[in-house]
């Protein structure tokens, strides 16, 4: 959990996504227009001083595809369900049936009993004893009656022990194909491929794609990590802090929402005590805020502005992109978090034009080394926020 969220920081400062690091900065005066509203509360030449962010030496990992990597896709693909057509089918145990069904109490619906276009694979105990079972046999178009009751330790209590009856329509029959020929193939590639060693060509393609993309991205996050460590900050503003704290807070609420817990149940459940909570949205409030910091100090540096060229195209092709005006766009995702958005792409840009990057092919132990490092800068930021 530490982990994922001290991770988080800097995948949101990234520019990944829209979040932009918070909404606080705003334009000021023309080479300073990523320092934000509290700018008077700090000095940034006095509290930033940059270490080197052009030049840098960083490693670009790729993941080289193998044949078992390449089977193990085509398994999930053939572990998928894909619709019966031979109308004599009758729906077996394991088979995924699309259905409608309603439930009846002494002739009325009751809640949450009632639901159409649902899947369920048969024998996989998601709805009370009986229901599965009773499908089974079933062709595509047949309707059934279920006699059912519910079990006395249900949750709902005025269904504990209720005998009810579920009207049942299958709307279709689904089962993996479970072998990979040249008729499935030519059945579940849109075309694009005929036979099986066609496929496998593609998949192979397709997982390199996906490798060299996650490679890309990668090392474009280990570079901003190098440069951002390499830099030290002597003064954590108070209002930028905030913002990451509240955006800590935000993601653990996320989660304890998926799992359908409280946020101070989530925590225990997660090993933390309420100190390490607050250690740890301390921590990631600073891992934010150097991360803007050292942003506002290269942004300066360089002598980016809103009005230049670069940020005007870069905006354009942003809202191109969202099939959106440009004062659309700034006004879906405002402003602030715009221009710091642009501003982290070109930083970004300039780090890894002027970078020294040497590939590499992974390995496990170049991957268990990955690991062990990430876990160590995770370390050594909770010593340096402590200090």
């Amino acid at each position: 959990m530490k982990r994922k969220l001290a991770m988080l920081a800097l995948v949101l400062c990234l520019g990944v996504s829209m979040t932009a690091c918070g909404e606080e900065n705003t334009k000021t005066e023309e080479t300073e227009s990523t320092e934000d509203t509290a700018a008077e509360d700090y000095n940034l030449d006095e509290i930033v001083t940059l270490g080197e962010y052009k030049g840098i030496a960083v490693d670009k990992v790729i993941t080289p595809v193998t044949d078992e990597a390449v089977q193990s896709e085509i398994d999930s693909e053939l572990s998928n369900p894909v619709e019966v057509t031979d109308e004599n089918a009758v729906a077996q145990e394991g088979d995924t049936v699309n259905i409608d069904y309603e439930g009846t109490k002494d002739g009325v619906a009751f809640d949450g009993g009632t639901a159409q276009d649902t899947d369920l694979e048969l024998g996989s105990g998601m709805f009370i004893d009986g229901f599965e079972d009773g499908l089974i046999g079933v062709k595509k178009g047949e309707s059934r009656d279920l006699n059912l009751t519910f079990p006395e330790d249900y949750p709902e209590e005025s269904l504990q022990g209720a005998d009810v009856v579920f009207h049942v329509t299958v709307n279709a029959i689904k089962r993996p194909a479970g072998e990979l020929t040249d008729a499935w193939v030519q059945a579940n590639s849109d075309g694009e491929y005929q036979t099986v060693d066609e496929y496998r060509a593609g998949i192979r393609t397709e997982l390199e794609q996906q490798n060299q993309e996650q490679a890309d991205q990668q090392v474009r996050v280990d570079a901003w990590s190098q440069v951002v460590e390499g830099s030290e900050i002597s003064e954590y503003p108070e209002s930028m802090v905030n913002e990451g704290k509240d955006a800590y807070e935000q993601q653990v609420e996320m989660y304890a929402q998926m799992f359908g817990m409280e946020v101070a149940d989530y925590i225990e459940q997660v090993g933390m005590s309420e100190e390490e909570y607050e250690a740890q949205k301390e921590e990631y409030g600073k891992s934010m805020t150097s991360a803007r910091l050292v942003l506002q100090a290269i942004v300066k540096a360089e002598g980016y502005t809103v009005d230049d060229e670069d940020y005007k195209n870069r905006l354009a092709e942003y809202a191109e992109q969202q099939q959106v005006s440009e004062e659309e766009f700034i006004e879906q995702y405002g402003e602030d978090a715009v221009e710091e958005q642009i501003m982290m792409d070109r930083v970004l840009d300039l780090i890894m034009e002027n970078a020294v990057i040497t590939e590499k092919e992974a390995t496990a132990e170049t991957e268990e080394t990955a690991d062990s490092a990430e876990d160590t800068q995770t370390e050594e930021s909770s010593e340096e926020t402590a200090e």
